[in-house]
């Protein structure tokens, strides 16, 4: 299991692995929300982490550290840019195909 600097409150409650197993599961929903690359890396990465934060704590966002959310979600979103760089692709082609 991988896991970031261990001070902040997402650190401390967020298993890196299961997000990247949510941004696998979540990324075709979210890409027909998108509006841009960019809205999609952020709202993937948003939606994992929300939906472990309700499903293991029930926190709903309204009840998370605004900020900190920010940063960690950035921070992710840059950590798995390869992985949802690629599964955009693969979206997007299968996109054009339909």
């Amino acid at each position: 299991m991988m896991k970031l600097n261990e001070s902040n409150f997402f650190n401390r409650r967020i298993d890196l692995d299961r997000v990247k197993e949510l941004i696998k599961r979540f990324a075709r929903e979210v890409y027909y929300d998108a509006e841009s690359y960019e809205q999609f890396r952020y709202e993937l990465v948003l939606k994992a982490v929300e939906y472990i934060m309700w499903v293991d704590y029930e926190m709903g966002w309204d009840e998370l550290p605004e900020q900190e959310e920010i940063e960690f979600n950035n921070s992710l979103a840059n950590m798995y840019e390869p992985l949802i760089n690629d599964l955009y692709k693969k979206i997007v082609e299968i996109d054009k195909e339909q």
